[in-house]
């Protein structure tokens, strides 16, 4: 009996952990709430007549990413970008390797590089760090400094220049994938592909089953406190029930054996 209530005092704990977790991070940027999974555990007992499943408590399965689009902020920043409906952005790491996220707060490096709050360089739908050059020279030969960055709903980078000069220097790249409830946490907001999630099919903002790009704006958590905390109250009150009834079967034991 002890072994089946101590797996509800783990069970209770670990959603405390969840919901913890996800209540300190109501106000990150792109973050996505977790749900704890658990499963029953059973033995079978054999009988003349019937076998009967006998309850042993139960175990923790893992934690599933609710992956719901959370509210905009609006900020105005000409390289604050929410995806409004399916898709991730492409982050290139210093080792090559792309991870996925909705954190959109983006600024440019020294070298022009259009970059996440973690540094890694944000990609076309080409899979090229989309880079926006400082200066350009004009037709008349004449030195041009950049002076504003537009970004439109399809994801398509406009920079624009001291004199009126213009160019696309590319287009913000998404990635969709079968079931993103699969993808992988690996920190800061970014996931990996798994063989639960498929992989990624990368597109532009705006073609089918891709969502819109939307500048100037960014993506609150979609982490609900209330609720959480509605949460946490049931499962601080299931931890405290396992406990006493731990201590009372502790109790019981001692005085059996005394």
């Amino acid at each position: 009996m002890i072994n089946i209530i101590r797996t509800g005092l783990d069970a209770s704990n670990k959603e405390i952990s969840t919901i913890s977790h996800n209540l300190a991070n109501g106000s990150t940027v792109g973050f996505k709430k977790s749900s704890a999974g658990f499963t029953d555990i059973y033995s079978q007992q054999v009988e003349l007549r019937d076998n009967i499943d006998v309850g042993l408590g139960t175990r923790f399965v893992s934690s599933q990413r609710n992956h719901q689009q959370g509210s905009f902020i609006q900020t105005n920043g000409a390289l604050d970008l929410a995806i409004n409906g399916n898709g991730f952005f492409l982050a290139q790491g210093p080792d090559g390797s792309t991870n996925y996220t909705r954190e959109g707060s983006f600024s440019i490096d020294n070298e022009g590089n259009i970059i996440s709050t973690k540094g890694d360089k944000i990609l076309s739908e080409t899979g090229i760090p989309l880079n926006i050059p400082f200066r350009v020279i004009n037709e008349k030969n004449e030195i041009e400094s950049l002076a504003e960055v537009r970004i439109d709903e399809n994801g398509s980078v406009n920079s624009i220049y001291s004199n009126g000069s213009a160019m696309v220097v590319g287009n913000v790249g998404l990635a969709i994938f079968a079931n993103e409830t699969g993808l992988k946490e690996v920190g800061m907001n970014q996931y990996r592909p798994t063989p639960m999630s498929g992989a990624a099919r990368i597109g532009r903002a705006g073609e089918t089953n891709f969502g819109r790009i939307q500048s100037g704006a960014l993506e609150a958590s979609n982490t609900d406190a209330t609720a959480e905390m509605t949460k946490m109250i049931k499962a601080q009150q299931a931890f405290s029930g396992s406990s006493r009834m731990l201590q009372a079967e502790a109790d019981i034991t001692k005085r059996l054996m005394g």
